[in-house]
């Protein structure tokens, strides 16, 4: 097993932990929030990314479409029958280590900027009924996918592939392939539309910023539904931080696995980043190798004919058939007469020739 291979099954052994976290806090939180449902209509959508006041229709429908959205982002483990970015089976290789890498990104960001400014670390969520903070970081999962990636992410993809006459159903559902080379500018563009869009403080800010660039790779990269899937863990490992703040052992369990799965995604992160630089390397050597080999046989095509002095190679070279003494060499050094084409081995005619040579009374050099 190399490397690579070790670094996606530890991070996939992460993330699937990270999975069964999410799953057992969301199905044991789910029972509290139909029994506080009744305290949801009133309360303020910014939680969760909407400047509006939820009513009770509202409320019913987010909650229908997290709970429905959640439930399908573990399909794409178990079904790979539609050829989309989402159902892409040979997608799971790399998805748990990009997974990774965002859980790195959310960590060391949010360390970073709660050591710049204490306060962030102070949310008014953590002190309401749990039913509610459940409806709160399911509805900030999904609504994160759908307002900061889906949207604006589906809008640009379809300009740039009707632009570049590449629009069908299957480019749209799996464009990796299609703006690969593109990647970083649509997950800055992504990234901005969420900043604006929110207008949160600086260091939030900067929060959702490196959040949404994470996030929008993975929508781009491994689909709809896998994005979903990142969200709703790493929002449900930070619930379980809040839900039972009053356990010591399960808040440090939770934060110590979740510092190793951030060092995990950031070697991973490095990992990746030396062997493209490697592989950049390498294929720019070969290229270089392949043109100068390119040009050395350009200049043997084009370089002259080498042609003999008649008087270095009258005694050892005269043609034993003809007696001419201009000859064309061979590549092997062999010699080929330019008269009659005789071909022989200068060494072996050496002494014949002397004799040729003194016959005909020729002045030896």
């Amino acid at each position: 097993m190399n490397e690579l291979e070790l670094i996606n099954k530890m991070n996939k052994g992460l993330s699937y932990i990270g999975m069964a976290i999410a799953a057992l806090v969301f199905f044991f939180t789910l029972p509290f929030l139909f029994k506080d449902f009744g305290m949801i209509p009133g309360m303020s959508g910014l939680y969760f990314y909407l400047n509006i006041k939820i009513t009770p229709t509202m409320a019913y429908s987010l909650m229908a479409l997290g709970i429905i959205l959640i439930l399908l982002s573990f399909s794409p483990l178990f079904y790979d029958k539609i050829h989309s970015s989402s159902f892409d089976r040979n997608n799971n290789a790399f998805y748990f280590s990009a997974v990774s890498v965002y859980i790195a990104v959310l960590v060391f960001s949010s360390v970073l900027v709660e050591i710049v400014d204490p306060s962030i670390a102070v949310s008014t969520v953590s002190s309401m009924p749990l039913g509610i903070q459940n409806f709160i970081y399911m509805m900030g999962s999904v609504l994160q996918v759908l307002i900061f990636e889906f949207i604006p992410l589906s809008i640009l993809i379809i300009i740039f592939l009707a632009v570049s006459r590449q629009l069908k159903a299957s480019s749209f559902l799996n464009p990796y392939n299609y703006l690969k080379r593109f990647t970083i500018l649509f997950m800055l563009i992504a990234a901005a539309v969420a900043v604006l869009i929110t207008n949160y403080n600086l260091y939030n800010s900067i929060l959702i910023y490196v959040s949404t660039m994470a996030l929008s790779f993975i929508y781009i990269r491994y689909g709809f539904l896998r994005s979903i899937l990142a969200s709703f863990i790493s929002s449900y490992v930070e619930f379980t931080l809040t839900a039972f703040r009053g356990n010591a052992i399960i808040t440090s369990a939770a934060s110590v696995f979740l510092f190793i799965w951030a060092f995990a995604g950031l070697y991973s992160f490095t990992f990746y980043m030396v062997q493209r630089q490697r592989k950049e390397s390498g294929n720019g050597d070969i290229k270089r190798n392949e043109d100068n080999l390119e040009n050395a046989e350009l200049e043997r095509k084009i370089a002259p004919e080498p042609k003999t002095p008649p008087d270095e190679l009258w005694i050892r070279s005269a043609c034993p058939n003809c007696g001419n003494v201009e000859y064309k060499i061979n590549d092997d050094m062999s010699l080929e007469c330019t008269k009659c084409g005789q071909r022989l081995d200068r060494d072996y005619t050496g002494p014949y020739n002397i004799i040729i040579s003194n016959v005909l009374g020729r002045r030896q050099p």
